[in-house]
């Protein structure tokens, strides 16, 4: 999910319950609060006191938000991509780097879920993902895409977003904003997890993003 971070619908609390295999097997409940990068997983981050965690079971209402956060979507294709899937919800939650918390300036952490009815369908929602994280902003050139290696999470993406003050003078949009951002996607069982970090440019790197978004699926995963 972009940086720009939908406001999900609150709930007060639940658990989704990850199934795999046939109707024979365990499930396991994975609690809502078990499925964010926490203080452990991004040291020296704090929970963001403006975009608080958010949960949907509603799937309009996560094709809409989803639509708003991405960044060239086909709302069709969304819809028949998730739906397919089997959507059963989703999440959201934010940390921040720094003393004060500062919107538009401090550096951040956005992690999220959704969770699926197979882990078919969790590949399929992965890589709808990772296409979208991939594309050129809309009516803009400026930011450098690219993408790197993800070698201690299991079929994980990483792509990185570069868009500096001067590619954005020279070919972006009045509007845009100075940003470095590594998303990481990977999934678990019936599940998608996505890590976004993002910050001026020069005050995030890869390096941290893979710290991060691996200390957080060993967590997930009990590796």
């Amino acid at each position: 999910m972009r940086y720009v971070i939908p406001l999900f619908a609150a709930l007060a609390m639940f658990t989704f319950v990850a199934c795999s295999g046939d109707d024979n097997e365990t499930a396991t409940a994975v609690p809502l609060g078990q499925r964010f990068v926490t203080a452990e997983d991004a040291p020296g981050s704090k929970a963001d006191p403006v975009e608080t965690r958010q949960t949907t079971v509603d799937f309009d209402e996560f094709i809409v938000l989803l639509s708003e956060a991405s960044i060239d979507p086909d709302t069709e294709e969304m819809t028949e991509v998730f739906q397919t899937a089997g959507f059963q919800g989703a999440g959201v939650d934010t940390r921040f780097y720094g003393e004060t918390h500062t919107p538009g300036s401090s550096p951040h952490a956005v992690s999220s879920f959704v969770e699926l009815e197979s882990e078919d369908g969790a590949t399929s929602a992965l890589d709808w993902l990772e296409t979208d994280v991939q594309k050129p902003c809309p009516m803009s050139c400026a930011a450098q895409v690219d993408t790197f290696d993800v070698d201690d999470i299991p079929d994980a993406r990483g792509v990185q977003r570069i868009a500096t003050a001067e590619d954005i003078e020279r070919i972006g949009r009045p509007d845009e904003v100075p940003t470095e951002e590594y998303w990481i996607g990977f999934t678990n069982g019936a599940s998608v997890y996505t890590v976004n970090l993002f910050g001026p440019p020069g005050s995030v790197s890869e390096e941290q993003a893979l710290v991060i978004a691996t200390a957080y699926y060993e967590r997930l995963t009990g590796s």
